[in-house]
């Protein structure tokens, strides 16, 4: 048996598998689990498990991760101390356990948001960005070797008057402005405050209010929308990705209806002399939610030789 533990910033998602045949699933607020310790020697409790593999939102240097929009920390030799009767435990960023799953889902797990030139087969270096509560950014070679990156605090790089009016906002408000801070689901409540000037109580409010057609809303999903295709182009670019750009995340499978795809599609060509070389790359959303623990999984069964 294989048991993955999703580490996120809103939700925590614990899944037991046999081979790829999923269990038995458990979902958690992130907030209310104060010690992952016991929270973990409770739920590995009266399993027969080969690998245990986390993935976990935030950068793993040495013995510690801390969960970039939560705070929490988290010690890595005491963890794996817990669990000590497990032979295998393994550590992943969560964006790494997403690479990992690329090979393993369905069509009917991915959406073609942008098919890239005619006859592109996929092959060549995959890039991804995973919004939800943060910006995740990570790569996978065509060898399969899964690069991760915390590319989504680089800098936001604005493309019009716009986008730099929206920078001096985020800029009073949080100090760096990072892509994170307008791809995610605080991004989109900060953007629409931006431009309307009040705040929404939910990024789910600026959702909703797009889907009922608020000119807000739909402005405000529109900017977000080229905001996103910037980044994509760019990271694409980064990595050489001419086997495809995967948007995963909570947030993608919801918004995908308010996304403009002739407004991405020109946001993301609007790279001067590679232009043309973008126009190859595909570009997929990441309809499951669960593609992190898919990731986990296969990690956790590499490891144990399953």
């Amino acid at each position: 048996m294989i048991m993955t533990i999703d580490i996120g910033g809103t939700k925590t998602l614990c899944a037991w598998w046999d081979k790829e045949q999923l269990i038995k699933k458990e979902l958690y607020p992130t907030s209310s689990i104060k010690n992952y310790i016991p929270f973990v020697k409770e739920h590995t409790r009266g399993f027969s498990i080969d690998a245990l593999c986390f993935a976990m939102a935030g950068p793993i240097v040495g013995n510690r991760l801390e969960l970039t929009n939560t705070g929490q920390t988290i010690l890595l030799d005491q963890l794996k101390s817990c669990v000590s009767h497990i032979p295998h435990v393994l550590f992943l960023n969560d964006l790494q356990a997403l690479g990992h799953a690329l090979p393993r889902l369905k069509p009917d797990q991915l959406r073609v948001f942008q098919a890239g030139s005619a006859g592109h087969t996929g092959a060549g270096s995959k890039a991804i960005l995973s919004i939800g509560t943060g910006l995740g950014i990570s790569a996978v070679t065509k060898e399969g070797l899964v690069l991760p990156s915390e590319g989504g605090h680089a800098d936001f790089a604005p493309r019009d008057p716009k986008q730099l009016r929206v920078l001096e906002y985020l800029k009073d408000k949080y100090g760096h402005v990072s892509y994170e801070r307008v791809l995610s689901g605080q991004g989109l409540a900060d953007l629409y405050e931006a431009l309307s000037g009040s705040a929404p109580e939910a990024p789910e409010q600026v959702t909703a209010g797009a889907l009922d057609g608020d000119p807000k809303a739909l402005e405000t999903f529109r900017l977000f929308t080229r905001v996103l295709a910037a980044a994509c182009g760019n990271t694409a670019l980064t990595f050489m990705a001419s086997g495809g750009i995967y948007l995963g995340g909570g947030i993608m499978p919801k918004i995908l209806p308010l996304l403009d795809r002739s407004v991405f599609e020109k946001a993301f060509l609007d790279k001067g002399r590679f232009s043309r070389w973008l126009c190859q790359v595909p570009v997929y959303v990441i309809l499951d939610e669960m593609a992190p623990s898919i990731g986990a999984a296969a990690r956790g069964q590499s490891a144990a030789g399953i």
